[in-house]
């Protein structure tokens, strides 16, 4: 990947992701011209990924205009709707979840056991949760058994202040989008890196967010804010909030590092998996800012292991000789370079089940979004080898199909670093000019294998006890360095008293937290 050129510097990734498409450095560029041109456009930068990244068409924009007058007397009203003003909140901690509920158990966990954690400080706490949240109920009886529940308020920010300002809200957000979207078309422009239209169907669901805040953040005072993750909708816009206020904000890795959107970090507190995520955000973060040309925001990294999948303590798995290919799925547009893997990890498949090797069982496992993968050519695979091959689900629990598996392979997910860290032998599969980012080096090269050299290991580890044995050894070597020291982080009172702590920021970074 060339490095990306601006006008006034250069944001230098390529030794951090290498594609052989250009769209990342593409989308890399346009961050540092809107964030140069107004930081508030960072909470747009998830709605152009979508479009960047997962659309399709590429059709130029044609930004049209909005009328102002009709927009002027529309905020007039507005103004007059919002007289009745939401409740006032002071709280010690003020906590963004994930905005994407009931999507991924894992997810879901993660949320319980943050809040779980952060009742244990003793603080109070506010959290920002819809009252449509599918598993609400479950919490809320998780929370009381915990004798916490009084600790806790909770407010959806979606939520109007009355039924006049619900309507207003809606044509505000939808106005905001629009112009939001009409301004990042005329930056980027003179770039020739204009968003297609279809991008504004992504900001008018961003604005949603950020209009919700904005009428929220006045009545709310808080001494720190938690946040899922800084680029998520709403907690761009909260933790934003936060950074000018000059309260300490803590954000946690979203999961392995494969494009920009990960950077500008909008946190004081960056909670990574381990020392290479934290390597890699550290130095994106450093070049972003630095081709923007301003400076740095001071941040602390700390490692502390998995955040949300389960790291499991696997026996050696010899004798169940059988194979777990996960997240095959395919991405319109190819947009990262991975479809030369997927076909690759494909064919892969096709050859083991063919060859005549002591294999029990091969189980694919599809990415969670596999409904942007065509599955006919799985299905297909698995009725041709009824005997030996299966289509697990993403819904199923990862561990259960890592506790009957053997060898497993993929391309760049982060089930392959939960395998590894767990002590099964872990196959990243690479191809020639294929996608790579640094935050997986560690796994090489032992475990980045090109095809052939892949199947001839996952041969020699369905038939020599003694290979096996030594690949489990270098897993679970390169499992730990990912995660720091091959665990799982305890979300509990004692680890966010620490983080919450009036410690300087000033600190030796990155930190180990354990």
């Amino acid at each position: 990947m060339k490095q990306i050129k601006t006008t006034q510097g250069a944001i230098d990734i390529h030794d951090l992701f290498y594609s052989p498409q250009d769209r990342i450095a593409r989308f890399a560029e346009m961050q540092v011209h809107l964030y140069r041109h107004d930081v508030s456009l960072q909470d747009y930068f998830h709605a152009l990924d979508l479009d960047m990244f997962y659309t399709q068409g590429c059709v130029p924009s044609d930004r049209g205009s909005t009328n102002p007058l009709a927009t002027w007397s529309f905020h007039a009203a507005d103004k007059v709707s919002q007289i009745l003003k939401p409740r006032k909140f002071k709280t010690g901690i003020l906590f963004s979840p994930t905005p994407y509920l009931g999507g991924r158990k894992t997810e879901d966990r993660f949320l319980v056991r943050t809040l779980l954690g952060l009742a244990q400080t003793g603080a109070e706490i506010l959290c920002l949760l819809s009252v449509h949240a599918p598993f609400r109920q479950e919490l809320e009886l998780e929370l009381t058994a915990a004798g916490c529940r009084k600790q806790i308020t909770f407010l959806d920010p979606g939520m109007p202040f009355n039924p006049v300002e619900r309507r207003m809200r809606t044509i505000a957000a939808r106005l905001r989008g629009r112009a939001d979207f009409e301004k990042t078309v005329q930056i980027l422009e003179p770039h020739r890196l204009s968003p297609s239209r279809s991008a504004l169907t992504h900001f008018e669901r961003t604005a949603q967010y950020v209009e919700a805040w904005e009428r929220l953040a006045p009545s709310i005072e808080f001494d720190a804010v938690v946040a899922r993750c800084h680029w998520y909708d709403l907690c761009s816009s909260v933790c934003r909030t936060a950074m000018e206020r000059g309260k300490p904000v803590i954000t946690f890795q979203q999961g392995v590092i494969t494009h920009t959107t990960d950077f500008p970090i909008t946190a004081s507190k960056f909670v990574a998996f381990g020392a290479p995520s934290a390597s890699v955000l550290a130095q994106t973060n450093r070049r972003f800012f630095d081709a923007v040309g301003i400076p740095e925001p001071p941040i602390d990294y700390f490692h502390v292991g998995s955040l949300f999948d389960t790291l499991l303590p696997l026996p050696d798995q010899f004798s169940l000789q059988t194979i777990l290919i996960v997240d095959l799925h395919s991405v319109p547009g190819d947009s990262f370079g991975t479809e030369g893997g997927t076909q690759a990890l494909f064919r892969l498949a096709k050859e083991l089940l063919a060859a005549k090797l002591p294999l029990r069982r091969l189980v694919i496992r599809p990415h969670p979004n596999w409904s942007n993968f065509d599955l006919e050519a799985c299905l297909k695979l698995v009725r041709g080898h009824r005997d030996v091959c299966e289509l697990s689900h993403p819904i199923w629990p990862l561990e259960d199909d890592l506790r009957r598996s053997s060898v497993v392979v993929g391309i760049l997910s982060g089930v392959l670093t939960v395998a590894s860290a767990c002590g099964l032998p872990t196959i990243f599969l690479q191809t020639e000019k294929g996608f790579t980012t640094r935050d997986l080096a560690c796994f090489s090269p032992a475990q980045t294998l090109l095809p052939e050299a892949a199947f001839c290991e996952v041969s020699r580890l369905l038939t020599e006890p003694q290979s096996y044995a030594e690949a489990r050894k270098v897993a679970l070597r390169n499992g730990s360095e990912y995660y720091a020291s091959g665990t799982n982080a305890v979300l509990d009172g004692a680890f966010f008293t620490r983080l919450l702590s009036d410690e300087s920021v000033k600190n030796a970074r990155p930190r180990h937290l354990s």
